[in-house]
C-alpha cells in the first residue's frame, strides 16, 4: 500500500461539536477520531472505561490517544467521526437521543452490535459514508460493475455495503438482522468464513461446510 488517501469526507467540526453536547451524559463513553499521522488520532475526556473491550481498546490504542477537557476543545479541525462505545443498554439510549435531533441529518448513525459481550459501538460520520457509498465510489473509480462485487459482512454497519454488492455474503455468526435478507451465508469468522467465500465466489472451488 503506498499510503495514499484516495477518498475522504469528514465530519463537520460543528456537527461534531453538537453531538458531543447532546450525548454529555454518555460523556464517558465517547471519543473524537481525527484523520493524523500518529499522537492524536483519537481524542478522549475521561480514560477511565467501565467494559472490559474499552479497556483493551485504550490499552491497544495508547499512543494514539490525547486526552481533551472539555472534549470540545479537540475540535480544532474535521474530524472522521465521534464514536461512542458501551454496554449495550446505554448505547440504545445514545441511538435514540441522537436520531431524535433536529440535525440527525447532518450525519449517519453506524451501529456495531455484540450482544453476547453486551457491547455496542456507535459511529457518527459525515452523512454520505457508508461502507456502501464507499464501495460505490471506488467501484465507479476502479471501472467495476456491481456484479462483479463481492461484500461480506456480519453486522449492522454492513447492511448498505451487502445492498450495493452484486454478490452480497454474510457470515454465520453475523446479527439476524443480515440473515433475515437471504443473502449467501458463509462460515462464522472461527471457521475462516471469508476465506470460504472467497474460494467459492472467486476462485469457484467449493469449499467444505459452504
Amino acid at each position: 500500500h503506498d499510503g495514499e488517501t484516495h477518498l475522504r469526507h469528514l465530519l463537520a467540526r460543528e456537527t461534531a461539536r453538537q453531538v458531543l453536547e447532546a450525548t454529555r451524559a454518555w460523556r464517558s463513553t465517547a471519543s473524537v477520531v481525527f484523520d493524523r499521522p500518529r499522537e492524536g488520532q483519537i481524542c478522549v475526556e475521561v480514560i477511565e472505561p467501565d467494559n472490559a473491550y474499552r479497556q483493551a481498546y485504550y490499552a491497544r490504542n495508547r499512543e494514539f490517544i490525547t486526552q481533551a477537557t472539555p472534549l470540545e476543545s479537540c475540535l480544532v479541525e474535521d474530524p472522521i467521526q465521534v464514536m461512542l462505545a458501551g454496554g449495550l443498554e446505554p448505547m440504545r439510549e445514545v441511538t435514540a437521543a441522537l436520531r431524535g435531533l433536529d440535525f440527525a441529518g447532518d450525519f449517519y448513525l453506524a451501529a456495531t452490535v455484540y450482544e453476547d459481550k453486551d457491547f455496542s459501538m456507535l459511529d457518527v460520520l459525515n452523512p454520505i459514508c457508508t461502507k456502501g457509498a464507499a464501495l460505490a465510489e471506488w467501484a465507479a473509480r476502479r471501472g467495476y460493475a456491481r456484479e462483479e462485487i463481492l461484500a461480506i459482512g456480519d453486522n449492522h454497519n454492513d447492511l448498505e455495503m451487502l445492498q450495493f454488492a452484486g454478490i452480497p455474503v454474510v457470515m454465520e455468526n453475523s446479527v439476524p438482522e443480515l440473515k433475515a435478507f437471504g443473502w449467501h451465508q458463509t462460515l462464522s469468522n472461527e471457521e475462516a468464513g471469508v476465506a470460504a467465500a472467497i474460494r467459492r465466489f472467486v476462485l469457484q472451488e467449493a469449499p467444505e461446510g459452504f
